[in-house]
């Protein structure tokens, strides 16, 4: 018998020759990150060190101007809102906002549905109050860089927090509120805070990592790629010349911090199944629509539907001070259906108008005019339609034509 035929078959790849592969590309990630964290930390831009201490907020410092709460030793539990769903929180203070360009908060028991702003005023516009939205991000400390927003300047004198929705029938604990002075430790926290935070599934959701607020610290993704980046370069340079290249390796590389993206996104996934499950489970499909976050538009249209539109077939001009597609007006179409919707422009359309069509006008729109001593409707330069005011509401005004 010939020896050659009962040969063992060599694997491409050895159990051994991958471990040393991962091993190496571990090795190199880790330098990677042990280079690049300093080194962003120390370029980030920051104002001269002041000589400045944290200012500290217990949550029972704060007065209530709105809503109901009890105050524990430490912290503030509020328990209801205000008859409009609101409910307003604030303790007066006196500092510089370039002294404390971050903002950490400890918001414990709430929810993603309930909608929390921090609210300031400054010594020099009394009375003026300046907000921006903080992201739910469970019940840890969260922090918000605030030298992003031209209304952090001047004096502080006023701080506190705006909360609006639901409590959905438990109390919000609200723990702290710190302003702090830049930091190598407040740069960290408000970065892993933007990239944890959860802010809302929406249509683009599904291919990358949306809602990230405005002009944050470091993009989840730049981070990533830089991190792989360098660890490639770590990897191949070693063996530019020599050509021994570690496919394995490289592949590592890649793939670990493409997982941490994908992990961060897994988990804005999660949160909003659980907030999806809570809002539409074992729901009519009526009592889903009134859940939904546009449910006003819903609402308005059942209103038109029921109460005002004749039966099904009317022709209903919309307009909406928007160009293209826009989800509002596409939204109010798709909820006054069936009747016949022509969804198109801002302004009415004469050419294709006739007695007894319907005008339903959404928010205000700019150049559109409504005379009641006249009974028109005008717009432009001598433009103007006969019409009746059939239905007025904040969200929309609807108009029906009549001959002239």
């Amino acid at each position: 018998m010939e020896a050659s035929k009962y040969a063992p078959i060599k694997s491409g790849v050895s159990n051994m020759d991958f471990l040393r592969g991962l091993g190496k590309a571990l090795v190199a990630l880790t330098v990677s990150a042990l280079i690049l964290i300093p080194a962003f930390l120390t370029f980030y831009p920051h104002p001269t060190p002041a000589d400045v201490q944290p200012k500290i907020i217990s949550g029972n410092e704060l007065a209530v101007i709105f809503g109901s709460a009890r105050k524990s030793v430490t912290a503030l539990q509020l328990v209801e809102l205000s008859e409009d769903g609101r409910a307003i929180l604030s303790k007066r203070l006196q500092f510089k906002a370039e002294d404390y360009p971050f903002v950490h908060y400890q918001i414990t028991n709430r929810h993603p549905g309930t909608v929390i702003y921090l609210i300031w005023q400054t010594a020099d516009k009394p009375g003026e109050i300046k907000n921006t939205r903080l992201y739910w991000s469970g019940d840890k400390v969260t922090s918000i860089n605030m030298d992003k927003f031209e209304e952090w300047s001047g004096n502080i004198t006023e701080l506190g927090l705006d909360i609006y929705g639901d409590l959905r029938e438990e109390p919000l604990f609200v723990e702290s509120l710190t302003v702090e002075p830049y930091s190598w430790g407040a740069v960290t926290s408000t970065i892993l805070s933007e990239w944890t935070a959860f802010h809302g599934w929406d249509q683009t959701s599904i291919n990358h990592l949306g809602g990230t607020p405005q002009n944050p610290v470091l993009s989840p993704t730049m981070a990533g790629a830089a991190w792989s980046g360098l660890a490639l370069l770590l990897l191949i340079i070693p063996y530019i010349f020599t050509k021994n290249h570690n496919v394995i390796a490289y592949s590592v590389a890649i793939f670990i911090p493409w997982v941490g993206l994908d992990l961060l996104w897994q988990g804005e996934l999660d949160t909003q199944l659980k907030e999806t499950k809570h809002l539409f489970a074992g729901k009519t499909q009526h009592e889903k629509h009134l859940a939904e976050t546009d449910s006003k538009l819903y609402s308005y249209a059942q209103h038109l539907k029921d109460e005002v539109l004749p039966k099904p077939g009317a022709r209903i001009f919309l307009l909406h001070n928007s160009r293209g597609h826009n989800y509002t007006r596409l939204r109010t179409q798709f909820h006054l259906l069936p009747h016949n919707i022509y969804n198109y422009g801002s302004l009415p359309q004469t050419q294709h108008t006739r007695p007894g069509d319907f005008i339903l006008a959404l928010g205000k729109i700019p150049g559109l005019g409504f005379n009641p001593k006249l009974s028109a409707l005008t717009w432009g330069k001598n433009n103007s339609l006969t019409v009746t005011q059939i239905d007025q509401t904040p969200v929309g005004t609807l108009y029906q034509l009549k001959d002239d």
